[in-house]
């Protein structure tokens, strides 16, 4: 019976916000356990919490909560193997941390609630897709070179720990194919005085597959320019130093 008041209820403040997106981040939160949340956090950091922000996670699988300009915790959402995701992830950045040439936010991970949550470090920048059009174009070159060397770094890589996780053991890398991320523009944090790229974010998703379509974006996507470039130098990267028949 309380289960269905709430819902109720829920329904009825959800149905008053007209933006979709706050809407989602407001159903998700009141149907959260976000104070027993805030309590391990607490717990957690050893300090007062003075600053927290919500965000919902793609398809909301997850709740991250922001906590005083430190902190990003990731609290799993409505998925039964949210565990095995987060032990998955865990491994790629441990792998890829001394790989990259990108600083990876190190995955710490802790139980609550019978499931397991991450905890990551909050990075100060802005995600590139959010950096205005005619700024990035004005630092095209020096946003596709970060972009490219990732790329090709992590993608031509073939890390003995995480073989397991590929479609096959034997499988190699090879042009646009290989371990990915998948999601550049979102998860790429600039720094905009120096437009250096200093983090990249949010490894859930790695796969070891074909990554071409990535170059060639949607068409609505108001950084295609910028993944053209990355294209063309990745291009050149990789064919300096690999020979194809």
């Amino acid at each position: 019976m309380a289960g269905t008041i709430h819902r109720f209820f829920t329904n009825i403040i959800c149905g008053c916000i007209y933006n979709k997106d706050t809407r989602k981040r407001v159903r998700v939160i009141l149907n959260s356990p976000m104070l027993s949340d805030l309590r391990f956090i607490r717990q957690n950091i050893k300090q007062p919490i003075k600053k927290i922000q919500t965000f919902v996670g793609y398809q909301a699988r997850n709740l991250l909560i922001s906590v005083n300009n430190e902190y990003i915790f990731k609290f799993p959402l409505r998925r039964s193997n949210s565990d095995e995701l987060t032990i998955r992830e865990k491994r790629i950045v441990d792998t890829f941390i001394p790989i990259s040439p990108i600083h990876i936010p190190a995955v710490d991970i802790f139980e609550h609630n019978n499931q397991l949550v991450r905890r990551y470090e909050f990075i100060h920048g802005v995600g590139l897709r959010q950096i205005p059009m005619d700024i990035a174009m004005k630092n095209l070159d020096t946003l596709a070179k970060q972009i490219a060397k990732f790329i090709y770094t992590i993608g031509t890589s073939d890390p003995a720990s995480i073989r397991d996780l590929k479609p096959k053991r034997t499988a190699k890398p090879g042009y646009m194919y290989g371990w990915t991320q998948g999601d550049i523009c979102d998860n790429f944090i600039v720094d905009l005085k120096t437009m250096k790229i200093i983090a990249f974010i949010d490894w859930e998703d790695c796969e070891f597959r074909d990554f071409s379509a990535m170059f060639h974006g949607d068409k609505r996507s108001p950084h295609r320019e910028l993944m053209l470039a990355v294209k063309r130098e990745y291009d050149r990267l990789y064919h300096r130093t690999h020979t194809h028949n």
